[in-house]
């Protein structure tokens, strides 16, 4: 290594630590690539945690609120399960441009 003129190069410590940072940087089981692939996708899950979690305070709201109003839960259950009384006929109309 006579042709090598700086000292720090000619340091076989170093270039074996050298060869060490590269390994564990790119060829490891925990290289940088993977690394980075974890990290977007944690923030990705984290991201819909905090959607998941609106979603139950959301539903939670409307259901204290169905549980403490009679009006309310009635006319919960007629929009979504088209339900009625025994003395009463109801007629669900439907905009065509709609279905097709």
């Amino acid at each position: 290594m006579a042709w090598i003129k700086h000292p720090w190069l000619r340091n076989r410590y170093a270039w074996t630590g050298l060869a060490f940072a590269m390994y564990m940087l790119f060829f490891d089981s925990n290289h940088l690539i993977s690394l980075y692939n974890l990290k977007t996708r944690q923030e990705a899950l984290k991201k819909d945690e905090l959607w998941y979690r609106n979603k139950i305070e959301e539903i939670q709201r409307k259901l204290k609120e169905l549980n403490s109003n009679e009006n309310q839960l009635e006319k919960f259950a007629r929009e979504s399960y088209q339900m009625k009384r025994a003395d009463e006929e109801v007629f669900v109309l439907v905009d065509r441009s709609t279905l097709e």
